[in-house]
């Protein structure tokens, strides 16, 4: 019987490595994926035939170096059920995404030398 030889060793493991790698990278592509839904054509609401609607603050102006928050409220007899925030600038950073007892509300901080703007969004629903 012949020893087997280091390198063939390494060639067959670099194989079945290689051929693992492959089917996984097949299996991970997103092919097999469903397709996703549709954005609604109203934004204010978050998914079509839902009781849920998305509403939006105005944008608020966070100075150079500050710090600032954002809030939106829901309408009156709807609760909220999640929310979170938007900034106009890479160096501005939501903090804080804190549900109340009427809306959401966001802290943010500008890290930049010139002032930004930030909003908040909340999604409601009838409790």
């Amino acid at each position: 019987m012949k020893p087997i030889r280091p390198l063939t060793v390494a060639a067959v493991a670099a194989l079945v490595l290689v051929a693992g790698g492959v089917t996984s990278a097949i299996a991970l592509d997103g092919r097999d994926d469903p397709a996703k839904p549709a954005y609604p054509a109203d934004p204010g609401v978050v998914a079509p035939l839902s009781a849920h609607t998305q509403h939006h603050s105005d944008q608020v102006t966070i100075p150079a170096g500050g710090f600032g928050f954002a809030h939106v409220d829901c309408p009156a007899g709807t609760v909220p059920t999640g929310g979170g925030g938007q900034t106009t600038s890479t160096l501005t950073f939501i903090t804080d995404s804190i549900p109340t007892s009427g809306g959401w509300s966001v802290g943010v901080k500008n890290t930049a030398d010139v002032s930004n703007r930030a909003s908040a969004w909340v999604i409601c629903t009838t409790p």
